[in-house]
């Protein structure tokens, strides 16, 4: 594992108790240098979360999409309604599956997710989600091309009188918990451990930089099985890695940008 300054966040060499670019003393190097323990073993740690996306994310999703389907057991409407019920009920219940196994597989790590930002790291990763947060809704409501949610989201929204809650149909409430999840969980099994893991590798920032971007964005477009929302998750995503890279490894923006491009999307929608 690396470890970083504390003060400029510059990756320490092995042994360097006193940071040779500011002279801020290192707590975590001096301790892992009595201790000999570098911390954990980020590599192992990202394929524990990428089992945990393949598995409850891609796989569970799929199979409840064939049960849902079943229950309804209407294949070949036209309407598209049962393309509707099976992927707004697949993804509501497998992303809150995921974020329970997240939380219960890393459950240590979780005040890791959160670390100190500086001042400066904090007031311009807000003002980049901003941006990015209204660039992304005026996107989705100039073209059919970039869009938040899947197409048939976007129709239900508009033009099909869409309930707040409803335990078996889809409805609003589900829309948007699943719609947070999914990228929650995208921000936790992909950015995070993705990033760390990369960490550890030779590579530099820009490469990490560029892999996460494109890896998490996969990630996303696998799990909600749509390529409708690929534009508009390649932008976020390439956004949130450079926040979370520049923000100290903090998820706090990152989180804040899915929960507010989901809800004011679904408020502009109906």
């Amino acid at each position: 594992m690396k470890i970083r300054c504390e003060k400029c966040y510059r990756v320490l060499n092995p042994n360097e108790e006193y940071c040779t670019n500011c002279g801020e003393h290192s707590a975590k190097m001096q301790q892992a240098m009595l201790t000999g323990n570098y911390g954990p073993d980020n590599v192992g740690k990202f394929k524990i979360a990428f089992g945990i996306f393949a598995l409850v994310g891609f796989i569970v999703c799929g199979a409840l999409q064939i049960t849902f389907a079943m229950i309804e057991n209407k294949i070949n409407n036209e309407n598209g309604y049962t393309s509707l019920f099976c992927q707004t009920n697949s993804l509501f219940y497998s992303s809150i599956l995921t974020l329970i196994v997240t939380l219960i597989a890393f459950r240590k790590d979780l005040k890791n997710y959160f670390p100190t930002m500086n001042l400066k790291q904090l007031l311009g990763s807000l003002l980049i989600a901003f941006f990015t947060i209204t660039i992304v809704v005026l996107l989705t409501n100039l073209t059919n091309v970039t869009l938040i949610f899947p197409k048939y989201i976007v129709e239900y929204l508009k033009e099909g009188n869409p309930r707040f809650f409803d335990m078996l149909n889809p409805c609003i409430l589900k829309i948007v918990v699943s719609s947070i999840l999914v990228g929650v969980g995208v921000e936790i099994l992909g950015r995070k451990y993705l990033v760390d893991a990369l960490d550890e590798t030779m590579l530099s920032d820009r490469s990490i930089y560029l892999i996460t971007s494109l890896v998490t964005t996969l990630f996303e477009i696998v799990w909600v099985m749509s390529l409708d929302v690929a534009i508009i998750s390649l932008i976020i995503n390439f956004v949130a890695t450079g926040i979370y890279m520049y923000a100290n490894r903090n998820l706090l923006i990152n989180i804040i940008i899915r929960i507010m491009t989901v809800i004011i999307a679904v408020i502009v929608f109906i």
